[in-house]
Parts: C-alpha cells; sequence; structure tokens
C-alpha cells in the first residue's frame, strides 16, 4: 500500500557481483531446494504479533530480511519496526535488513535477487507487483530461501514456490464493511477509493466488497469499480471532487487504506457537504484528530502492521525446521467510532498517517520517527 516519501527509510543498495550471489545460492541450497509443505491450522489469526517467535528460533545463526515493493509512507515504516522487533526476540538473528522499492517494479525485482546475494536465509516479501515477482521469489526458494509473502498475490503455488502467504481475510473484512454500511446508510451510495490502477490489494479488497454488497442491493456502489487513487491525499481528493460533482453527495466511502481518505474528506468539506460513512483499513492519526471536529460513522480494520510478524515465525520456523502450524489468515481487528461515542485516537507528536493500532508501544513508535 502506498505512498509518502521518508528520510528515515532504510534502502538496500542492488548487490550485482555474479561472485557473491554464487557463492550465496551455494550456501543457502545447502538447506533445501524446495519451499516444501507447511501444515497449518484451520482458521485465521487475529494479530500478527500473536504467536511466540522464541519457539521456532532454533540454534542455526540466520540473516532475515523484509522488502515491501510498493513503499514510501508511515505504515511500511511501522511495518519494518514490527519485524524488526520480532526478528530481536531470536537471539540467533544475525542481521534484520529491510528495503522497499517506492513504486518501482523493477527496483521491486532486483532486491529480491540482492537479498539471495547477501546470504539472507529468511525472507518476508510484499508482493504488491503480484505475478510480476514470481519469477525472482521462485529463484530464491530454489537458492535455499525461506521466502514468505504477504498481502499481494505472487501467483504460483506455497510450498513449491514459497512457503507460505501471510493475507488478510478479505471476505471477512468485505463483509464487515458491508454490514456496518448496511447499519448507518441502510439505503444510498458507497464509492471504493484504491491505490494504483490494477495493483493486487485493491483488486482483492474490491472484489470481496462487491460480492458482499450483494446482500444490501439497496447500497449501489458507484461505477461499480475501484477509483484508482494511487493512495495519494492529494488525488483522492481530485477523484471524490469529480465524483461528488458528477454523483452529488455520496453516502458513503470504503478505501483498503485509510491514510490517504484524508483527502476524501476534503472534498466533502470543499464542497459543504455532510461528511460520509467510512469504512476502511489501516488507522490514521490525522484522521483520529480531525475526527472529532466532524464526527462521522467510521470503522477502520487495525492492528495491520503486524503482518511481517507472523511471516517471520512462519519462515524462521522453516529455515530452522521446527513446526509452525499458525494460520496464514489474518482478521485485523475493527474498530468503530460515532457520533457521540468513543473518539479515534489522536497524538498530535506522531506523524499523521501513523497508525496508533500497530503493535508497537507509543515510546516505540516515537523513537522510530524521532528523526
Amino acid at each position: 500500500m502506498h505512498r509518502r516519501k521518508s528520510t528515515t527509510m532504510l534502502l538496500v543498495s542492488v548487490v550485482g557481483l555474479a561472485l557473491a550471489a554464487a557463492c550465496s545460492t551455494e550456501n543457502n541450497a545447502a538447506n533445501t531446494a524446495t519451499a516444501g509443505p507447511r501444515k497449518a491450522e484451520e482458521g485465521f489469526q487475529q494479530s500478527g504479533s500473536g504467536g511466540d517467535i522464541t519457539r521456532f528460533c532454533g540454534t542455526k545463526p540466520m540473516k532475515v530480511g523484509f522488502l515491501k515493493s510498493a513503499g514510501g509512507n508511515t505504515w511500511v515504516l511501522q511495518a519494518a519496526a514490527e519485524f524488526k522487533d520480532e526478528a530481536a526476540k531470536c537471539g540467533n538473528v544475525t542481521e534484520a535488513l529491510f528495503a522497499q522499492a517506492i513504486n518501482d517494479q523493477q527496483k521491486a525485482i532486483s532486491d529480491i535477487t540482492s537479498y539471495v546475494a547477501q546470504g539472507v536465509n529468511v525472507l518476508v516479501i510484499s508482493a504488491d507487483y503480484g505475478v510480476a515477482e514470481l519469477p525472482a521469489i521462485s529463484k530464491a526458494t530454489q537458492a535455499g530461501v525461506k521466502v514468505v509473502t504477504i498481502l499481494g498475490d505472487a501467483g504460483g503455488k506455497p510450498g513449491t514456490d514459497f512457503v507460505d502467504a501471510v493475507t488478510f481475510d478479505t471476505d471477512f473484512i468485505g463483509k464487515k464493511w458491508a454490514d456496518f454500511l448496511h447499519e448507518q446508510v441502510g439505503k444510498g451510495t458507497v464509492a471504493f477509493l484504491g491505490g494504483t490502477p490494477g495493483n493486487e490489494t485493491s483488486t482483492q479488497f474490491f472484489a470481496s466488497f462487491q460480492e458482499a454488497m450483494k446482500a444490501y442491493p439497496e447500497i449501489e456502489i458507484v461505477d461499480d469499480r475501484v477509483q484508482d487513487t494511487n493512495w495519494d491525499p492529494a488525488l483522492r481528493r481530485k477523484v471524490m471532487t469529480g465524483l461528488l460533482s458528477k454523483h452529488g453527495r455520496i453516502d458513503a466511502i470504503v478505501s483498503d487504506f485509510n491514510g490517504p481518505d484524508t483527502g476524501a474528506i476534503q472534498a466533502y468539506d470543499s464542497a459543504n457537504m455532510e461528511r460520509p460513512v467510512v469504512a476502511s483499513i489501516t488507522s490514521n492519526n490525522e484522521i483520529g484528530c480531525d475526527w472529532a471536529k466532524k464526527p462521522y460513522p467510521f470503522l477502520v480494520m487495525g492492528q495491520t502492521s503486524s503482518l511481517p510478524r507472523l511471516a517471520l515465525r512462519i519462515g524462521v520456523a522453516a529455515f530452522q525446521g521446527t513446526a509452525n502450524t499458525e494460520s496464514a489468515k489474518l482478521h485485523p481487528e475493527p474498530f468503530t467510532y460515532l457520533p457521540n461515542g468513543t473518539a479515534p485516537d489522536c497524538k498530535p507528536a506522531l506523524p499523521p498517517d501513523a497508525d496508533l493500532t500497530a503493535d508497537l508501544t507509543e515510546s516505540q513508535l516515537t523513537e522510530l520517527f524521532k528523526s
């Protein structure tokens, strides 16, 4: 998901030395050339931080890495911080690396190759570019790297091309959104606001939401499609302004990332329209602070930046040969805010797009963003 450049991002340069790549491949291949099958429990996890990684740490030294294919915002930095916080619980982790490709598909692919060359043993990849990343992921697996994907659908086969895919249960989320709109709107219109055109995250969320809305035919999805906004508040405001001009007031908005919804709300305010019902995922500090000025029915699915924790536990267990049966499917925690009810958290000292539902303490968040 998403967009906002930050000087605190940790970018790892691409390693181009064929000798280094060959050595790394040889060392990793000694472990196994296939991902191997994994037995997981039925059901879901409530939060990525719900497990105990120390059960899976084993004794072999290991280097771990987290790659975010499309990044550049605070959520990504929080997810990386959660990944490193989880890795720190294993004393035999020699290094925990992080890199992000800010909406650059070629860099996302070359980052995978780079990490293999650097001898990473466990690799968590947010495969935002989907199947375009699968060849590099498969090669990493063949080199013995234990790859676990999150968010985007890279295609391929778990147990063969990678160990497993940690994903949100989008059907669960879509139904939560639809039920909330039914309760708060009843009859009317809703716009679905997504990210970059055709991205895997928006596509999956919209499909689940669209299916769930079949139970409530009196609420119409505007244009019956994802409204592309690049997860950019300014573009989201522009798109929403156009939709309001074309359709008049739209009763609700649903989005696959709450941060840019600041722009959508501004479009309503600028048009002197009552704010909409909002259903989204990943809490946003600025939204929380602004909500108190003009409250509106608001549902957000939280604790989303904990995905890399679960993915790391699964990957570490695979590398160490310890059994991990945790479900790879997550049901994020729903947080509901209604006028005259509980208000969202607001921490003015933290970045506007910080997710205050993250599985990091306030002191950890303050330390993360102090520079």
